[in-house]
């Protein structure tokens, strides 16, 4: 029996061969939707959840609470989860679930937010959703609140980053990345003031479920992506316009 009913697609836009679709749709019965980035070919990518890998689509699925407690109900771990679902939903575009990078969240994807930055024939295009009301902390001053045992769901707010870009990246250059997409989410929570939502007298750094998901282009390649590089200061740069934009779209938001 199928798990989803109802899938819909909603054309977000073209981005240098991206196509971009918001895939709307119902888990028993909960609404819920993600983001859907098809790739042009296969890419190299890594994902602070799944590693290394080469993909063929990206994807950040929204997880509302109701399908949280479901999930937990259901005795459902992560990846049998997102396995049925990304079959259910990509099943119409001849995808394998092996072949894409997977973020969740329980932001709704009304509140993406994405940014691009160009110089020259370089360009890097960040697509960020963040809810941090109840879960922004400063890393290594706040005490950590949970531990993941057999893959359980714990769902709460997350700031979700995925960077694409034409550069080409070797592996190195992907983790060296990592690093100039956290400096750059971090100068947004500085720049909006976000406080710690356990010690408001500190400045938070990020949540504490963060992830981030790199896919290299096929162009030129760069070997390091650092602040004294182009590619890493156009990183940077859309990583924090859109991760000031996301935090904004959801400062009125109860959910």
């Amino acid at each position: 029996m199928k798990m989803t009913k109802g899938v819909t697609r909603q054309l977000l836009g073209e981005f240098h061969g991206i196509r971009g679709e918001i895939v709307s749709h119902q888990v028993w019965g909960i609404p819920a939707n993600a983001l859907a980035l098809y790739l042009p070919e296969a890419r190299n990518a890594l994902s602070g959840r799944q590693g290394f890998k080469e993909i063929e689509a990206v994807c950040n699925c929204h997880l509302p609470k109701p399908l949280c407690q479901s999930l937990h109900e259901r005795y459902r771990d992560w990846e049998t989860y997102f396995g049925e679902l990304l079959t259910e939903v990509l099943i119409e575009l001849n995808l394998s679930p092996d072949r894409v990078a997977v973020l969740s969240t329980g932001v709704n994807m009304e509140h993406l937010a994405w940014a691009e930055e160009v110089y020259k024939e370089l360009w890097a295009l960040a697509f960020v959703t963040a809810g941090i009301k109840t879960n922004a902390m400063r890393i290594g001053k706040d005490r950590a609140s949970t531990i993941e045992r057999n893959g359980q769901f714990e769902e709460a707010g997350t700031i979700n980053i995925i960077v694409l870009t034409n550069a080409s990246f070797d592996q190195a250059a992907l983790a060296s990345s990592f690093i100039t997409i956290t400096e750059a989410k971090i100068i947004a929570l500085q720049e909006l003031n976000v406080r710690s939502s356990y010690n408001p007298d500190w400045q938070a750094t990020g949540t504490g479920t963060d992830q981030i998901i790199v896919v290299s282009g096929r162009d030129t390649k760069q070997t390091y992506v650092g602040g004294h590089t182009k590619i890493g200061e156009l990183t940077a740069r859309a990583v924090t316009r859109a991760t000031i934009d996301a935090i904004n779209k959801r400062l009125n938001v109860s959910d």
